[in-house]
């Protein structure tokens, strides 16, 4: 076990105190030595020093993780990772499919990632400030909470992502309802997060979504927003048809609260997705097209060539939606006019250009359409019809 993967003394005494029930000889502390006794192991002792600065340190911490290991029939490295967490609340979504299981779309694992994160965002802005449409997911809290979480390394079984949340990562206080005050931001986070899922997945499966998409736009305090539902729906990809499961893992510094109930895991099967897009419609009020004019950035060119040698057609724009913080993925097609401003936005990184047409609503990839202009920001040079060259 290498010194990257150690662990603060604290961390681990309190691991083995408060998680396997092993007990602390104080007697030892004279020593600087941190030594534990369980009744269901009477001949057995665990020691390592209470220093970290300590030379035989890193190596006293391995001896308590092998010893572990053979006592708990447990992988020494499984029993550090959860040492380590002890701090942390873990969600854990892990997605499955039938057929090929050893690979996912790139473009996918990347929204997968991206959309955790606007998961989180979601919750954090939804205790504190309870609406059903955030406009905007960027409150302060809700980013540092983001920043504060970290990526952990991943698990057998399919595809996996876990998400470790320090529980006392940040000093913030939120509007909803908890068992005491004292309740860390963090925690009442995750633990609203979890509510939420399950009250979606279930009104799902009872066939209640009227009444839960109501009772949302009605409440004072909705624990479910059109936000998390966008970003739910986003983690799941139509031709891998995957089902998502998540789990969540409590601090063991910090109980559940007490009408926790029922702690399994939340699953959504594939055909709940397209359920929970109408949900989101409705809480956001998506009902229809948006016309406005957009600004945004060329991520890919799919035009062909005519008779002529100039290029025209589909173009796919990454657009900023106007007063808020989230983009959206949207396919347009440009006449050669248009097309040739594009090609020239794909080819300078960071290039922006401003479209005004009708914006028609949509999970994923949306389409604009009734384009009446479209222009690339800060050039000064009029476009012309001539051929763009290699536009793909």
């Amino acid at each position: 076990m290498s010194a990257e993967k150690t662990i603060a003394p604290m961390d681990l005494r309190d691991y083995l105190v408060k998680v396997l029930g092993w007990t602390l000889l104080e007697e030892a502390l004279r020593d600087r030595l941190f030594v534990f006794s369980n009744p269901l192991h009477p001949r057995r002792q665990l020691t390592y020093p209470m220093d970290s600065s300590a030379p035989d340190y890193q190596e006293g911490v391995d001896g308590v993780m092998e010893k572990l290991a053979e006592l708990t029939q447990q992988h020494p490295e499984t029993l550090l990772a959860r040492a380590q967490a002890i701090k942390d609340d873990v969600i854990r979504l892990r997605v499955s499919f039938p057929g090929n299981d050893q690979s996912l779309p790139l473009d996918f694992a990347a929204t997968w990632v991206r959309n955790t994160e606007k998961l989180l965002k979601a919750a954090a802005c939804t205790v504190l400030r309870p609406l059903p449409h955030h406009p905007r997911l960027s409150l302060a809290e809700a980013t540092q909470l983001v920043d504060k979480a970290r990526f952990q390394q991943t698990e057998p079984g399919s595809f996996i992502l876990k998400v470790a949340c320090p529980v006392m990562a940040m000093d913030a206080q939120g509007s909803l309802d908890f068992d005491g005050e004292d309740t860390p931001f963090v925690r009442r986070v995750t633990w609203t997060l979890r509510q939420s899922l399950v009250k979606l997945a279930s009104a799902i499966e009872q066939d209640q979504l009227p009444s839960l998409v109501e009772e949302m736009k009605t409440s004072p305090a909705p624990v479910i927003s059109s936000n998390l539902c966008e970003a739910l729906a986003a983690m799941h990809d139509e031709t891998v048809d995957n089902t998502l499961d998540v789990d969540f893992a409590w601090s063991a510094l910090h109980a559940p609260p007490a009408r926790a109930g029922d702690l399994r895991r939340v699953r959504f099967q594939a055909d709940y997705f397209g359920r929970i897009e109408e949900v989101r419609r409705e809480l956001r009020g998506d009902h229809g097209h948006r016309e406005d004019t957009f600004i945004g950035t060329v991520e890919r060119l799919d035009g062909i060539m005519d008779e002529t040698g100039r290029r025209s057609g589909d173009v796919l724009l990454s657009l900023l939606l106007p007063d808020e913080d989230e983009t959206v993925q949207a396919k347009v097609s440009l006449s050669s006019h248009d097309y040739a401003k594009a090609y020239r936005a794909h080819a300078v990184n960071g290039a922006y250009v401003r479209v005004k047409g009708r914006l028609l609503p949509g999970r994923r990839l949306r389409q604009l359409t009734q384009v009446s202009r479209f222009d690339l920001i800060g050039d000064g040079q009029e476009a012309t019809d001539g051929k763009p060259g290699g536009a793909d």
